[in-house]
């Protein structure tokens, strides 16, 4: 894995935290607490861009149709074996 290093600066209020939550979740680093942090902000960036692809998917009319298509498929579960 290649890092690289940046400089944050961030009021004390956010340092106190980092270092609080570093110490409790026994952490390496405060670089690991960031990275935790930001992982998370990716991971709701992504619920909101699928959020709106989906959005735009079903306001388009695809959905009606991929649910009629849908529709044609088997209407019975699996059967069991005999």
């Amino acid at each position: 894995m290649t890092v690289g290093k940046i400089s944050v600066s961030l009021e004390t209020d956010l340092l106190v935290f980092l270092t609080t939550y570093q110490e409790r979740h026994h952490l390496r680093s405060k670089s690991e607490a960031v990275a935790q942090a930001l992982e998370l902000l990716r991971e709701r960036e992504l619920e909101t861009q699928y959020t709106a692809a989906l959005q735009d998917w079903q306001d388009s009319g695809e959905a009606e149709v991929w649910d009629t298509a849908v529709g044609d498929a088997l209407t019975e579960g699996p059967r069991a074996p005999r």
